[in-house]
């Protein structure tokens, strides 16, 4: 062949061994013909201005501004608020001092799955694990919501009420950090239930925050986008009025907001409550990254979709599927539902109503028991905490519930197409371990990462930072347990007197977008500093196997 021929047939051969990384050569499921009583009508808009564009320089000066105010207040703890459950206070309450009674006649369970069968024979290490944020840094706000993402050169840590970027190259230096307040350049109320995803496909950050109402009519959700993969960069902040106009001044609707997205469209989600507290719906619209991530210079109006099952949870979709699947996990009714969106960056997109996914029998779990203290930690309704991962016609999840009289993780890979469960498990620390508030992410291959918390009592374990994972190859349905321990703690966590303590449940993984094997993740959770202080733990963790697959192809052919 001729030099030209030569290099076509290269570039060709490199195209087609890259595909399974680029996520084109998934099987995935044309888009889906909906049929027209199945779609859920828009009930209306949202109003997104446009952006300010802030710089680091400005937030650093309003972080100055803000140092010189609070050297005069002196320190305070503030507490953000309590967990709000779909189900109602009352009902949450009873609910989990039933799980808690029924527990306590429960003898210990076996070690690890609950499932018979080995364990996968698949272990993870973890390079890298360094010290995080801590409240004291951040504010002293209570609980934390810590969470995290990894991008190319940097992980950035965001909690209540801050944002910290850190190095991923070793001393793992943190190169900066502020309040929430200075980087959205917002002081009225205050700023919680934070989030933040990377898009590797277009190299931005998408940071996401709350206010607490300002007046019956104003809530403010905020959306920050990075113009670069630099997460030291400028910014477009959007500032987005989520009310309904019949809140309560200083209260909080829109609530527990989560984010992802897909190859076209960012995806926003939150519950909504009224100023009584009382839950209405789910609420979802989405953004056209053409659109957000260049900082349109009009009003957008983008839809929003009401009267949904809460807490919906939108995916991280890594391939181009036309298809979108927003999951809700609901205790009370026992069930999973599933919701389609294609078009997504159309206005208005398409949103299937709900289908049920039939799914193992689950219940609220009770609250994990510390040693050493009456007080417990939550772990919350059963609800999906964080994103889930979308690849092919697969669908990742994690959530807690009750096995045994144990708060336990159980995973789910979801078949999108025919609606079923293709497999699940539970995973634990020992027997007598509580193991809660997990999150998950999978790469295009289908291995999976998982982090969580866990105590145990019986072991004088107190809350520890877990992390485990399965090979696509491993035994389908099993994580290996008991994982590998990030970090520990030799003290119990009692802020607010013997009662139930916020943790955990913002706690993230992501995959490491500079690692073209799909191997390595990233992880952060919430650790105990004293008993009455939150820290949190950052962490590289990897999975044994493949080589990247473009590289070793690529020195074949041109050796």
């Amino acid at each position: 062949m001729t030099p030209k021929k030569n290099l076509l047939y290269l570039a060709s051969l490199v195209f087609l061994l890259a595909m399974p990384l680029l996520g084109l050569g998934s099987a995935v499921g044309a888009a889906q013909q909906i049929p027209a009583s199945a779609i859920i009508k828009p009930a209306s808009q949202i109003e997104i201005p446009p952006p300010q564009v802030r710089t680091w320089k400005e937030m650093e000066a309003d972080a100055a501004l803000e140092a010189a105010s609070s050297a005069l207040k002196g320190p305070q703890a503030r507490e953000i608020k309590r967990f709000m459950p779909v189900m109602g206070a009352a009902a949450y309450e009873d609910m989990k001092a039933q799980a808690a009674q029924a527990g306590a006649l429960q003898a210990p369970l076996a070690p690890g799955v609950a499932s018979p069968g080995p364990l996968a024979a698949t272990t993870l290490t973890n390079p890298v694990n360094f010290e995080g944020v801590d409240a004291v840094t951040a504010g002293n706000f209570r609980p934390p919501d810590t969470h995290g993402a990894a991008g190319l050169n940097h992980f950035v840590e965001i909690t209540n009420s801050h944002i910290d970027i850190y190095l991923k190259a070793a001393p793992n230096t943190r190169v900066q950090g502020v309040s929430l307040a200075s980087f959205f350049g917002y002081a009225t109320r205050t700023l919680f239930d934070p989030r933040v995803v990377y898009d590797p496909g277009f190299n931005r950050w998408i940071m996401t925050a709350d206010a607490r109402a300002e007046s019956v009519t104003v809530q403010y959700f905020f959306i920050a986008v990075s113009q670069t993969t630099d997460p030291l960069g400028s910014y477009y902040i959007y500032r987005v009025n989520v009310s309904n106009g019949f809140g309560a001044d200083n209260g909080v609707q829109w609530d527990y907001p989560q984010v992802g997205f897909d190859q076209n469209a960012v995806i926003f989600t939150a519950n909504f409550f009224n100023s009584a507290g009382g839950f209405i719906d789910a609420r979802m619209f989405t953004v056209a990254k053409s659109l957000l991530y260049n900082g349109p210079g009009q009003t957008l109006s983008p839809t929003l979709f009401t009267g949904l099952a809460g807490t919906l949870t939108p995916p991280i979709v890594l391939d181009t599927n036309p298809n979108t699947y927003l999951v809700v996990a609901d205790a009370p009714d026992n069930k999973v539902t599933l919701y389609t969106l294609t078009n997504s960056a159309a206005d208005p997109p398409t949103l299937s109503a709900a289908v049920t996914i039939p799914v193992p029998a689950f219940a609220i779990p009770p609250s994990a028991t510390q040693p050493g203290t009456a007080a417990t930690l939550d772990t919350l309704e059963g609800r999906f905490v964080n994103a889930s991962t979308q690849t092919g016609n697969s669908l990742f999840q994690v959530h807690t519930i009750n096995i045994g009289g144990y708060a336990r993780p159980r995973f789910y890979e979801f078949d999108t197409v025919n609606k079923v469960v293709l497999q699940s498990g539970t995973f634990a620390g020992s027997g007598t371990s509580h193991d809660f508030n997990a999150s998950i992410a999978a790469n295009r291959f289908k291995d999976v990462f998982v982090t969580w918390s866990s105590t145990d009592p019986t072991n004088s374990v107190n809350a520890e930072v877990r992390f485990s994972g399965r090979l696509h190859t491993d035994t389908a349905g099993l994580i290996p347990s008991p994982g590998s321990l990030l970090y520990g703690s030799n003290t119990f966590y009692n802020v607010t007197g013997s009662g139930t303590q916020r943790w955990g449940d913002y706690s993230a993984v992501s995959l490491d977008p500079a690692d073209t094997t799909g191997l390595t993740a990233w992880i952060v959770n919430e650790r105990i500093l004293t008993n009455t202080t939150w820290g949190s733990r950052i962490g590289s963790i990897k999975l044994p196997g493949r080589r990247s697959l473009v590289g070793p192809y690529l020195l074949l052919l041109l050796n």
